[in-house]
C-alpha cells in the first residue's frame, strides 16, 4: 500500500507541475507586462503549490514540526485555484482554436488582434474563477446545513417509529479545520437531540499524536440510543490502529465488521458497521465486509449499516441490509469535480433506492485540501425511521 501512495503521490506532483506549466504559458507568458512580473507571477504560484506539497506530507506523513497557517492555507489555496482554473482554461482555449478555424479564417486576424484576444479571453477566465474561489471559500466555513432525511421502512415496529439518527461525516479536522470549528460542529449536533449519533469515517487529517486533542470536544455528544463511528480511507492514512482506539476514548462504539443491538421498548435495531471499502489494502484483517458486519445478528427489527463509501451498497443490498449510511463523496466538494466525481461513483449525494435498501450519503460536515465548496454546502442530516 505505501508503494500505490508513493505512486499516487507522484501522480498528483506530475499533474500539478503540468497544470502549473500550462498556466504560465498560456496565461502569464502572453501578459503584455514586464518580463520580471511574469517571472514573479509564475514564481508566486510555483511557491503555493510547493506549499501544497509541504502541507501534504504535513498531513499525510507527519512532519516533527508545527507546520504555520499561512503555509497550510497558501497550499491548499494554490492548488484549489490551480485546479479551478484548469477547466476555464481549457473551455476558452478550445472556443478560441473553433473560432479561429471556423469563424476567422486563416490570415484574416494579424498577430496583435489575436493576442489581445488571447489576452482578453484569460481575463475572462480569471474573472470567472476569482470569484468562484471567494464564494467557495466562504460557503465552506459556512455553518453546516441541516438535511432532514425520512427512512421508510416496511413493517417498521411502532416503538421505532419516528427514532432520529444524526449524522456527521468527513470531518477532516487537522489540515486546517482546528478544535474551534469541531466545537461549534458538536453544539450544532448536540443541539438537534437526536435519539443516535453517527460519525461515517474520515473524522481527521493526521496523526493521533498530532490531531487527537483537536477532536476532544467529540466526547461531549449524548445520545440516548448511543453514538457510533466507523472508519474511512483517511483514518487508515494517518495511522488505523491508533485512531480506533481515540474514537473509543472519545465514547464511540467503533464498529469494525461488527454489529450491536440498540433497544428502544420492544423494538430491536441491528446497527453494523465495517472497515473502510479499501481497508483491505492496508492488509487482510482489514476488509470491509458487510456479511461478516452481520454474522450471527440477534433478531432484529431493522438493520442499519454504516459503511464510510458507498460502494458498500452492493454486498449491503445482498446481506439484506434495510438501510446504509455513508459520505466519502464530498459531493465533489467544488467545480469541476461536482461532475467528475460521477465518473468515480454511482451514489454521490442524498438518498437512494438500491433494490429493497435504503442509501444515503452525506456530502461532508467538513472539507478535504482547499477549504473551498461551491454548490455543495457542508452537511449534517437528520435521519428519521419512518413505518412505511
Amino acid at each position: 500500500m505505501k508503494d500505490q501512495m508513493t505512486y499516487f503521490s507522484i501522480l498528483v506532483t506530475s499533474v500539478v507541475l503540468i497544470s502549473w506549466a500550462i498556466i504560465c504559458w498560456r496565461m502569464i507568458m502572453p501578459l503584455k507586462v514586464r518580463r520580471l512580473t511574469k517571472v514573479s507571477l509564475a514564481g508566486t504560484l510555483l511557491l503555493g503549490l510547493v506549499m501544497h506539497q509541504i502541507t501534504r506530507m504535513y498531513v499525510r506523513e507527519g512532519l516533527p514540526v508545527e507546520l504555520p497557517a499561512f503555509v497550510r492555507w497558501g497550499g491548499y489555496l494554490s492548488f484549489g485555484f490551480v485546479f479551478l482554473v484548469m477547466p476555464f482554461l481549457i473551455a476558452k482555449e478550445i472556443l478560441q482554436l473553433w473560432g479561429r478555424k471556423i469563424i476567422a479564417p486563416k490570415g484574416s486576424v494579424n498577430g496583435a488582434r489575436r493576442a489581445f484576444l488571447h489576452n482578453a479571453g484569460n481575463a475572462i477566465v480569471m474573472a470567472t474563477a476569482l470569484p468562484i474561489t471567494a464564494f467557495a471559500v466562504e460557503e465552506a466555513f459556512q455553518t453546516p446545513v441541516v438535511k432532514k432525511n425520512s427512512l421508510p421502512i416496511s413493517g417498521l415496529h411502532p416503538d421505532l417509529d419516528g427514532i432520529t439518527i444524526a449524522q456527521i461525516s468527513d470531518l477532516h479536522v487537522g489540515s486546517i479545520l482546528d478544535k474551534t470549528w469541531v466545537d461549534s460542529i458538536m453544539q450544532q449536533v448536540q443541539g438537534l437531540h437526536a435519539d443516535m449519533i453517527v460519525l461515517t469515517g474520515d473524522a481527521i487529517d493526521g496523526q493521533v499524536s498530532r490531531v487527537g486533542k483537536e477532536l476532544a470536544s467529540l466526547e461531549t455528544l449524548t445520545a440516548p440510543l448511543g453514538k457510533f463511528f466507523v472508519t474511512g480511507n483517511h483514518e487508515f492514512y494517518s495511522g488505523v490502529e491508533p485512531w480506533v482506539e481515540q474514537m473509543r476514548a472519545l465514547d464511540f462504539t467503533v464498529l469494525n465488521n461488527e454489529h450491536t443491538l440498540v433497544q428502544k421498548g420492544n423494538g430491536a435495531m441491528l446497527v453494523a458497521g465495517v472497515w473502510d471499502y479499501h481497508g483491505a489494502r492496508f492488509g487482510t484483517k482489514y476488509t470491509s465486509d458487510p456479511f461478516a458486519a452481520k454474522a450471527n445478528a440477534p433478531e432484529h427489527d431493522v438493520s442499519i449499516l454504516l459503511a464510510h463509501n458507498p460502494r458498500n451498497i452492493y454486498q449491503a443490498v445482498q446481506a439484506k441490509y434495510d438501510v446504509q449510511l455513508s459520505g466519502h463523496t464530498h459531493g465533489g466538494q467544488y467545480f469541476p469535480w461536482t461532475y467528475a466525481i460521477h465518473l468515480f461513483q454511482e451514489y454521490v449525494a442524498g438518498s437512494y433506492t438500491v433494490e429493497d435498501s435504503l442509501l444515503y450519503v452525506n456530502t461532508g460536515t467538513g472539507f478535504w485540501g482547499p477549504p473551498m465548496r461551491f454548490t455543495v454546502p457542508p452537511e449534517i442530516t437528520l435521519h428519521t425511521l419512518k413505518r412505511a
